[in-house]
């Protein structure tokens, strides 16, 4: 009957093992997935600020050009004008190389701060 209560032992030791094992996986899952999305909850918030403060300054930047365009033509409203196409000329070079220049640049650094360790 010893041999079979060492072997009840062992089995019981091994399986106290397992489950810790497994209970310390998880833990370390958790903690990984907690890890990476206060860290991509944070980048998000720092892009965001900045995204508001650069279009707070590309604003007021573009009312101060279209205001001197307007002196110096003598129409503020062709000033304003000369501006909204500017803007217009870039949004649509924008979008003719928005896959190679916006795309995928967003798409590398979304794969390397939640797939790369």
């Amino acid at each position: 009957m010893e041999p079979f209560k060492d072997l009840k032992n062992s089995a019981e030791d091994l399986f106290e093992h397992v489950t810790e094992y497994i209970e310390a996986r998880w833990n370390l899952t958790v903690l990984k997935t907690a890890d990476r999305i206060a860290d991509g909850v944070s980048s998000l918030a720092a892009v965001l600020i900045l995204a508001v403060f650069g279009g707070m300054v590309c604003l007021f930047g573009s009312i101060a050009l279209a205001l001197w365009i307007g002196e110096q033509t003598g129409s503020m409203a062709g000033g304003f004008a000369w501006v909204a196409l500017g803007y217009a000329v870039l949004t649509g070079i924008l979008y003719l190389v928005r896959g190679q220049f916006i795309k995928m640049p967003v798409l590398n650094a979304f794969i390397r701060k939640f797939y790369v360790d």
